[in-house]
């Protein structure tokens, strides 16, 4: 089901726009900052599967307590402690710096480098290193520095491994410089919060200029579409992957064959007719955002609920909107369904208390199992009349929907599955221990919707 139509109500006005437009590149970049970047943040935030996700990326204001210049005068956001804060962690009082004082000039050396000076930063963080292993193993370095040139060491060395990534990426052309910002952009997820400032670099923005790179040479992007294809495939084919895992991966994979790969926003439906003309010939198109905030867990995550899309509508064939139940089935079945599906929301809700989940992590599952009961009837009541006014679905099948939304059916019967299963991939993704009490939750619903999809 394309996302970006569904969530317009959920994404606020100016984000809205952004999905309707179905725009994308540089039209997209240029509406979106028609629209401001509160309003696609607001929509990112929200809705159910990111389907307005930084294709366009997050604009940051410079942090004025930490703004350095470069010499070409542009603003450099630093990473790394400034020397003034370094100092004052440092300082002991009535001894002077002399034996310190190399630390603070690799530092301050550093953080007047600019931006996208990846081999200077990476060499300008293998100085501090080195003059910090220097200090500390000085015989007369002071116990009341050390502490703080520890932590500027292991910040230092932390953020070298982001940086040399970033350094060997520069020197890549298409798909392979796309592929090896992935790895930096994981190993970015891993430390920006633990060294000072990492989080405010802006590698949102280099994911983007990189993207902008690949659409411009003909067969990269498809490079990139096949690589997350494969990633899929390595999970279903890793031994510690839950079987579970395993089955909603074979299952989703195997209607490749009938699909049609685009890197725009996230979405899922059938192909239309200006598509075929085109020389389209798959039934189904999806699209798959190449940048996602999360990294590779949101963005392979995001995948497997559009090729789950993809399933729904090809175990059950009912209407374009992808119900998840056969045509012929009965108005209480559908109900019946609807309230399991609550019960088993409201279960994984409960289980999210165990914790075992970092902040980010805790939110993002969070809006997951919000989103299949978001809005309620009349959510997907509007869903209902825009593929009618669309001409999506026959007048037949909207007046057989709006009646079991009178009943009380929501969106569980459309993106319950998508999310149970995206959910599998996060937590693979994560490496969240297959103990973990909401995990193992998590596999029993899905095992229990993979097998109401094979019924």
């Amino acid at each position: 089901m394309k996302q970006s139509t569904r969530r317009e109500a959920a994404a606020g006005r100016g984000a809205a726009d952004i999905a309707r437009s179905g725009q994308t590149g540089t039209a997209a970049m240029n509406l979106f900052h028609r629209s401001g970047t509160a309003a696609l943040h607001n929509a990112h935030r929200t809705v159910g599967n990111r389907a307005v996700q930084r294709m366009v990326a997050k604009t940051m204001s410079p942090d004025t307590d930490t703004e350095a210049r470069s010499g070409t005068g542009r603003a450099v956001v630093q990473r790394m402690p400034d020397v003034s804060s370094f100092k004052k962690s440092t300082a002991v009082t009535f001894m002077r710096r002399s034996k310190i004082k190399q630390v603070d000039q690799a530092l301050a050396a550093y953080n007047a480098l600019g931006e996208r000076e990846y081999a200077n930063r990476s060499a300008g963080l293998g100085a501090i290193i080195q003059e910090c292993d220097t200090y500390l193993a000085h015989p007369k370095a002071h116990p009341g520095r050390v502490p703080g040139v520890t932590d500027l060491l292991e910040n230092a060395r932390k953020e070298l491994v982001v940086m040399d990534i970033l350094t060997e990426a520069d020197n890549l052309k298409g798909a392979d410089k796309f592929l090896k910002l992935y790895e930096a952009h994981d190993a970015w997820l891993l430390v920006k919060d633990i060294v000072p400032r990492l989080d405010k670099y802006d590698i949102n923005q280099i994911l983007f200029d990189s993207l902008q790179e690949l659409r411009s040479t003909p067969g990269e992007t498809e490079k990139v579409l096949q690589h997350e294809l494969d990633q899929l495939a390595e999970i279903m084919n890793d031994g510690d992957t839950p079987e579970i895992t395993r089955k909603a991966l074979q299952e989703i994979l195997g209607n490749l064959d009938e699909i049609h790969m685009n890197a725009m926003l996230p979405g899922a439906r059938f192909t239309n007719e200006k598509e075929k003309q085109s020389g389209i010939a798959e039934k189904y198109v999806v699209n798959h955002n190449l940048n996602a905030p999360g990294g590779s867990a949101e963005r392979l995550g995001s995948l497997a609920h559009e090729l789950t899309h993809v399933s729904i509508s090809e175990q059950f064939g009912n209407t374009a909107l992808f119900f998840a139940f056969d045509p012929g089935t009965s108005d209480d079945d559908v109900m019946a369904l609807v309230e399991k599906r609550h019960r088993d929301l409201d279960a994984l809700i409960a289980a999210m208390d165990v914790g075992g989940f970092d902040k980010e992590q805790a939110d993002l599952l969070q809006m997951k199992l919000e989103y299949p009961r978001k809005g309620g009837s009349s959510g997907v009541l509007k869903y209902v009349s825009s593929f009618f006014q669309s001409k999506k679905i026959t007048r037949e099948e909207k007046e057989k929907a709006e009646a079991l939304v009178a009943k009380g059916m929501d969106n569980t019967v459309i993106e319950f599955d998508t999310v149970i299963n995206q959910m599998l991939i996060y937590m693979h993704q994560w490496k969240i221990p297959q103990d973990n009490p909401f995990y193992v939750l998590l596999q029993t619903v899905a095992q229990d919707a993979y097998d109401h999809r094979m019924g």
